[in-house]
């Protein structure tokens, strides 16, 4: 019987070890991919209003549609000059309509400005 409490003990202490392990182990993996949003979120912001001061054609990729797609694309001009939790945005095909997304929702940023050679319409 004694050798069977060792046992017992042994594998309890070794179940504690694993899940203390575990955990510590997901506390960091959290934290890297917290650091890891928030550099993406500086960046797009960065980009967002290097547009907006530019003037630049900006085209969005967004996460996240209730529809079927797995992303919406929208292209137009920043309206507003500072860039906070969500952008007006006038679009390209109706420049009487303006749209306001958050940045939160915003996957990629591309920006074409009126100094490029390409055409904008």
């Amino acid at each position: 019987m004694d050798n069977n409490h060792k046992s017992t003990m042994k594998s309890i202490s070794k179940l504690i070890s694993q899940s203390s392990q575990s955990f510590f182990s997901a506390f960091l993996d959290d934290s890297k991919d917290r650091q890891s949003k928030n550099k993406e979120r500086e960046e797009i912001l960065k980009k967002l209003q290097v547009a907006s001061a530019q003037k630049s054609l900006v085209v969005l990729q967004l996460k996240e549609v209730p529809t079927s797609q797995k992303f919406e694309t929208v292209s137009g001009w920043i309206v507003s000059k500072s860039i906070g939790d969500s952008i007006m945005l006038r679009l390209q095909e109706d420049s009487q309509q303006i749209r306001m997304i958050t940045v939160d929702h915003i996957k990629k940023v591309s920006t074409l400005s009126k100094n490029d050679k390409r055409l904008i319409k």
